[in-house]
């Protein structure tokens, strides 16, 4: 009797994790799209009849920023490519405003279609990593959420 699974096998390594990586950033971004559509309507409620566009504006934000972190929990889970990947991709989209607004739009499209690349390479191991990458993941990951979020705080 087959078996169907929601889950790959193994984990991903080398060359295959980015490969991964591409598919599991797609599925990501129809998860926060699906997460947005559902999240959207509620901005009304929360923000009154649209009288109040800025709140309205940071409202589908967070919805959509939301919806891109839990998407791509849900597809580095799914694809089993750690919480490493998907630290370094959250910090990516988490620290935008520090770099968004000072590049050109080349390279912000440039950086988004080699953000997946980045993340398989900087977990190009996989499961088998050294001892000392889960903890520079985790702070530059804090690092420039950290600084991104006060970037746009102050």
């Amino acid at each position: 009797m087959s078996e169907i699974r929601m889950r790959v096998a193994e984990a991903p390594v080398g060359g295959a994790r980015i490969a991964w990586s591409y598919l599991a950033t797609l599925v990501a971004v129809l998860v926060a799209g699906l997460f947005w559509a559902m999240w959207s309507p509620f901005g009304a409620t929360v923000c009154g009849d649209g009288e109040d566009v800025l709140c309205i504006l940071g409202w589908g934000s967070a919805g959509a920023i939301l919806g891109a972190v839990a998407g791509l929990g849900l597809a580095a889970f799914v694809f089993r490519l750690g919480w490493e990947w998907w630290a370094v991709l959250a910090a990516l989209l988490l620290g935008s405003p520090l770099w968004f607004d000072t590049v050109p739009d080349w390279l912000r499209v440039v950086v988004a279609v080699l953000a997946p690349a980045l993340a398989a390479a900087a977990t190009w191991s996989g499961p088998r990593r050294p001892a000392w990458r889960p903890w520079v993941v985790a702070a530059l990951a804090v690092a420039v959420v950290v600084l991104g979020l006060l970037s746009i705080l102050l």
